[in-house]
């Protein structure tokens, strides 16, 4: 049977709609359930005629059944397995976002940005580390098999020739020759044969280039074999050093000299990415000369600040240590001052004033679409505004909405259609709403619109992809991608000014008595005037900032560095407190009454890197209460009349006393495989997926 002849017939449920591709052993098709329109689309993946033999079955079947075991958020998921006039298939989850080979590809020979780099290689550790601990190797890892769903988690694939394993044993040579490990190319393998090809993918990451080439595979098993590769830095000079070690030390000939796990070895780039790890969320980097994070730099305008202009755009550097400066941190915390205290003592907690039993829903509303999803939604003077954006492929061109709909009835009042997806909440000021969009080929855009009419005010283009939720503070908005920060005229869009890092950002810009804090991926935060854009100052070794909280004249900035929390003066350098953390800290810190309400997920899920949610009273650091949940955050905690919400990875909502931590029903759980973070305001909760569901909180 020629396998494209399969296109339109039913496999199972499914209607095979396209091709994907062709493996080893199989061809991939694109499949759609033929009643439930709704249902996401799949990946069908069959066996080709060649494997024809009892072996070649069992091992298909040993894929299905290995897969099925291997749960895990890293791993693609399968659905079904079967047989079709004779021909083994099974359907698993649509990896709609492509493969890392892909992305390789498009980078045409050029390392791959050091922050995001170190995201996907900490991903495909985690699910292989996951695989290791149930003894089961994967054998055939490479960037074809790491696929990208939706959201652009990595998602390890194509375990068809996975071996599940007591000990090391003698095998056949199966595998693809650029990724094979020394023993492997003599019939060896073993979990340790995994993390050197992990540590060929990355050093193909870090520097561009495959490790070893050749026109044929026994010259490229002579050369994994006997020749040592090119030191990663000759092809990368920007490589740190201790990425650099920790790659080679992977690539170790000797199964030996390799790391004991690859959970070993993630750990180790972690720790190495240092000044250069943006988007991580807790920089390692050892401490300055006085024991502690946070060089406060400092200097007269011409030191610090290049001058701009409304409408300039400014340009930030990234080594603000190579500026003359001031330490600006004592080795140890002092005592709070007399604002933080007095703040402290004059922030009441609020017990939680609902129960279970009133939670009701009211009404739903859905996109109409597949695969169409609803951003967070925002309520303002009675009206539900929510955006819409494709779930299945972010790089899409198919026009989106902004919606708006009656609060009390779901009543559809309007909607403006939008070239970009709307990812994050909208925010009304003023009579305004305004919303970023944006698409990862073509750029982005911010716009504002009458926020009874939805008649379009202004729209202003850029050339980033913007995703976030804009901000609004003294009719300024604030629109901000990974690389640059917008601040544009709340009325008419005029730009004021807009400044460029060289160092991808790190969350989002925090305003605070008239100062924007821009933190990056290096650790470093950069003090901005908000009308102008002009620098002020630089930080050094900061780590992550979370929260910037005006105290009369003073800052305090809460920030993460070297697995400890603290909170910083950033006027005077000073530490008030410093706690140690568990993990890192991941989305944003709520503060609500003079308390921090955060979540920590580590590296790897099946360790003790349980998801924490904390409580921390902000004037002393003290922890009022800690909660473990077995699932990973999926937004940052909501605290609204005195109960934390709180939504995860599994498309649940949790709702906790605020006050103590204690759950107060059981988790919520709709349809669909995301959930928005909810809004809350008076009697009614929104939550969004791809549905917009309205409850009463009466």
């Amino acid at each position: 049977m020629v396998k494209d002849e399969l296109l339109g017939k039913q496999l199972a449920s499914y209607i095979l709609v396209e091709s994907l591709g062709q493996g080893a052993f199989g061809s991939v098709y694109l499949g759609k359930h033929f009643l439930l329109s709704q249902k996401p689309p799949v990946a069908i993946k069959v066996l080709n005629t060649a494997l024809n033999s009892q072996e070649e079955f069992d091992r298909f079947f040993q894929e299905a059944v290995i897969l099925d075991e291997l749960t895990h958020p890293n791993i693609m998921q399968v659905l079904d397995a079967n047989l079709y006039e004779g021909y083994p298939f099974f359907v698993a989850e649509y990896a709609p976002g492509g493969s890392l080979r892909d992305r390789l590809d498009e980078l045409n020979g050029h390392p791959m940005e050091t922050g995001e780099a170190v995201r996907i290689l900490q991903q495909i550790g985690r699910g292989l580390q996951h695989a290791h601990d149930m003894d089961v190797v994967h054998r055939d890892l490479k960037p074809a098999n790491i696929l990208f769903n939706a959201r652009g988690d990595a998602l390890l694939a194509d375990f068809g020739i996975a071996l599940q394993i007591q000990k090391t044993r003698r095998v056949d040579e199966i595998g693809t020759p650029a990724y094979m490990s020394p023993e492997q190319f003599k019939g060896k393998i073993s979990k340790k044969s995994d993390q050197y090809a992990l540590g060929c993918i990355a050093y193909e990451i870090f520097t561009g280039q495959q490790i070893f080439m050749a026109d044929d595979p026994y010259t490229i098993g002579y050369k994994h074999i006997y020749e040592a590769p090119i030191e990663p830095h000759e092809l990368n000079p920007d490589i740190p050093e201790d990425i650099e070690l920790a790659v080679l030390r992977a690539l170790a000939k000797e199964r030996d000299d390799r790391y004991e796990s690859v959970s070993d070895f993630i750990q180790a780039l972690v720790a190495a990415t240092d000044a250069s790890a943006p988007g991580m969320s807790q920089p390692t980097k050892p401490p300055t000369p006085q024991g502690q994070p946070g060089n406060v730099i400092t200097g007269s305008r011409e030191q610090l600040t290049r001058q701009t202009q409304r409408g300039e755009r400014s340009f930030i550097e990234t080594d603000p240590t190579a500026a003359e400066g001031r330490h600006g941190r004592r080795n140890e915390p002092v005592t709070p001052p007399a604002f933080l205290k007095k703040r402290a003592s004059t922030q009441t907690s609020q017990h939680a004033t609902r129960t279970a039993s009133q939670l009701r829903p009211i009404w739903s509303t859905t996109s109409g679409l597949n695969q169409v999803y609803y951003s967070e939604p925002t309520v303002e003077n009675g009206i539900v505004y929510a955006g819409t954006y494709n779930g299945a492929n972010q790089h899409t061109m198919s026009p989106r909405h902004l919606r708006a709909l009656d609060l009390s009835t779901g009543e559809h009042l309007w909607s403006h259609k939008t070239q970009y997806g709307i990812f994050e909440a909208p925010v009304v000021s003023e009579g305004l709403i305004y919303f970023a969009s944006g698409n990862i080929e073509d750029g982005g855009k911010i716009s504002a619109l009458d926020a009874d009419t939805g008649e379009l005010y202004w729209t202003v283009e850029t050339e980033d992809n913007l995703k976030a939720s804009p901000i609004v503070s003294n009719d300024i908005v604030y629109a901000y991608s990974r690389h640059a920060v917008y601040a544009l005229n709340a009325a008419t869009g005029q730009q004021y000014w807009n400044v460029t890092l060289k160092a991808p950002q790190q969350g989002r810009p925090l305003i605070a008595n008239n100062v924007v804090y821009i933190a990056t991926g290096r650790g470093h935060c950069y003090a901005v005037d908000a009308e102008r854009g002009h620098k002020l100052a630089s930080y050094a070794d900061v780590g992550r900032v979370h929260a910037a909280v005006p105290f009369d004249e003073h800052v305090v900035c809460i920030c993460s560095y070297n697995e400890q929390l603290y909170a910083l003066d950033m006027q005077t350098g000073e530490t008030y407190w410093s706690i140690p953390l568990e993990n890192a800290i991941v989305d944003e810190i709520e503060i609500v009454n003079g308390i921090a309400y955060f979540t920590t997920q580590g590296v790897f899920g099946n360790s003790t890197a349980r998801t924490r949610m904390s409580a921390v009273e902000l004037a002393s650091g003290k922890q009022i209460w800690n909660v473990y949940l077995k699932n990973e955050a999926g937004a940052t905690p909501l605290v609204v009349d005195g109960i934390l919400y709180l939504t995860t990875r599994s498309a649940e909502l949790y709702m906790f006393d605020a006050h103590n931590g204690k759950l107060i029903q059981p988790p919520l759980k709709l349809p669909g495989d995301r959930m928005s973070r909810p809004y809350v305001t008076n009697s009614w909760m929104i939550i969004a997926n791809n549905e917009i569901n309205a409850f009463q909180l009466a």
